[in-house]
């Protein structure tokens, strides 16, 4: 019975550790999460009771709110009472509108001015559009292939096909 008992020792005291090193760990988790909670000596075998624990933020509702709320819920327990009781829900609150925000005239001239300016600019002097402007120095500009260059390009094509087809048939047979 004692080398039992030596074992028995020996798992509570490896635990012991175990748990002490759980509970620095969970204790530094703590701090780099910014609660300064620290952590209990011993868990609680049972739940902790309310006065303990923190409650979450209460929500508020608006009056209005509450009255749906309400009509909602008395209309659920008429439904399953069988009764048919019509609960007619409140009107809502009448909500302020903005005002609508205006332009002044001289606001509009400017953005008209301005507008006809840059379609001045982008158009020539027979109304057709410009071409568009060379790319900055530090932008690439998009590469033109001739049609012979193009026709080069797809025969070259063409003929690495050709052979990946033969080889694939002469491996066929």
């Amino acid at each position: 019975m004692k080398p039992d008992i030596n074992k028995y020792i020996a798992l509570r005291t490896a635990l012991l550790n175990e748990k002490a090193k759980l509970e620095s760990r969970l204790g530094a988790i703590s701090k780099a999460l910014g609660q300064n909670d620290s952590v209990p000596a011993a868990a609680p075998s049972a739940p902790s009771s309310p006065a303990t624990t923190t409650t979450p933020e209460k929500r508020t509702f608006s009056a209005t709110t509450k009255a749906r709320m309400a009509a909602a819920q008395k209309a659920r327990w008429a439904t399953k009472k069988g009764t048919a009781v019509s609960v007619p829900a409140p009107a809502p609150a009448p909500t302020p509108k903005k005002a609508k925000r205006t332009m002044s005239e001289a606001t509009k001239a400017k953005m008209r001015a301005a507008h006809h300016a840059r379609w001045a600019k982008k158009k020539g002097k027979d109304g057709s559009v410009a071409a568009p402007a060379a790319a900055p120095a530090g932008k690439k500009t998009k590469r033109i292939i001739s049609p012979e260059a193009k026709a080069r390009m797809i025969a070259g094509a063409k003929k690495r096909w050709a052979k990946v087809s033969a080889a694939k048939a002469k491996a066929a047979k």
